[in-house]
């Protein structure tokens, strides 16, 4: 998918342009653009119930108490198969990330390969990546293991701020 806009600059009279070059996603139900539009298309509705073991349904439980009685919800499938040494991570600060991060990094790689461009051109580039990411469940799911949980991945695994992939490596 490929789209040119004009991005106006409030500070110059310039224009410039900007591209999209390659896109990709990962949603309930829809792990590709593809998917995704298909879903759209067809009305499907994405929710399912909450899976085995991502919290306790029931109200009044103590372990989840900001999900307690929701039964349903919008899953992403497959979050746990990511290929660290793919992305030269070792598998132990791989565990320790939050799966948003996992997430990024494929996802930027995808648009990468979806547009056609080889990572190592961007190297010294004028590229920028931009990523909005919120919540913290996973260092939520951590906390309940406690001091064991807490390694020298840590801080950067969970920290949601450096969520931004380097994708020119």
């Amino acid at each position: 998918m490929c789209a040119d806009e004009t991005a106006h600059n409030p500070t110059s009279n310039s224009d410039e342009r900007i591209a999209i070059v390659g896109v990709s996603c990962r949603l309930p139900k829809a792990p590709s653009p593809e998917a995704f539009w298909r879903l759209l298309r067809d009305g499907v509705d994405a929710l399912t119930p909450v899976p085995e073991g991502r919290w306790d349904i029931e109200p009044g439980d103590d372990a989840s108490p900001d999900h307690a009685g929701v039964r349903h919800g919008g899953f992403l499938d497959g979050v746990a198969e990511f290929d660290a040494g793919f992305f030269g991570i070792s598998p132990r600060e791989a565990v320790i990330m939050d799966p948003q991060q996992r997430l990024m990094l494929e996802l930027a790689w995808e648009a990468l390969e979806d547009g056609g461009i080889l990572p190592a051109a961007l190297a010294g580039s004028r590229t920028a990546v931009f990523v909005g990411a919120t919540g913290d469940e996973y260092a939520r799911l951590l906390d309940r293991e406690g001091t064991a949980a807490i390694s020298q991945h840590t801080l950067t695994g969970l920290n949601l701020e450096v969520c931004d992939p380097p994708v020119s490596k």
